[in-house]
């Protein structure tokens, strides 16, 4: 069995695992548990997490626009709206990115709102329709 090589940086290791199966480092590879608890952004569904900064769009390799968004999602039923998230869009396709720093921070944000230990800047009121009463 072949073994894991040693990467110096997060490029190589992504490099290496494009062009190699990890089913023939098996016996190198160890079990682990984590929690996961992925909330998902409603006004940008297709938001992709980089866990660093690339020169240029890793799916078509254009350029980058530096933009802010609305993070929007749903706890326990309510909708939470974080606003001035940065993020990255292509200039020519419009794919979006956002750092897995970031993403850290907003978990972060979203921990303590849940803890009771941070407040809102502000409170939107949200109209809610049924279907129901349409028909």
């Amino acid at each position: 069995m072949a073994k894991i090589p040693k990467f110096e940086t997060l490029d190589d290791a992504v490099e290496f695992w494009e062009s190699h199966d990890s089913a023939d480092y098996e016996e190198d590879l160890e079990d682990v548990q984590f929690e996961v608890d992925l909330r998902k952004n409603l006004l940008h569904p297709k938001l992709t997490v980089l866990t660093h900064r690339p020169a240029q769009c890793p799916r078509c390799q254009h350029d980058f626009d530096d933009i802010t968004i609305e993070y929007v999602t749903s706890v326990d039923g309510r909708l939470l709206v974080i606003r001035d998230v940065p993020a990255l869009r292509c200039q020519i396709n419009g794919h979006e990115y956002i750092l897995e720093k970031t993403l850290d921070e907003v978990e972060h944000l979203l921990d303590l709102q849940k803890k009771a230990q941070l407040q809102p800047t502000t409170t939107l009121n949200v109209p809610v329709f049924s279907l129901k009463t349409t028909v």
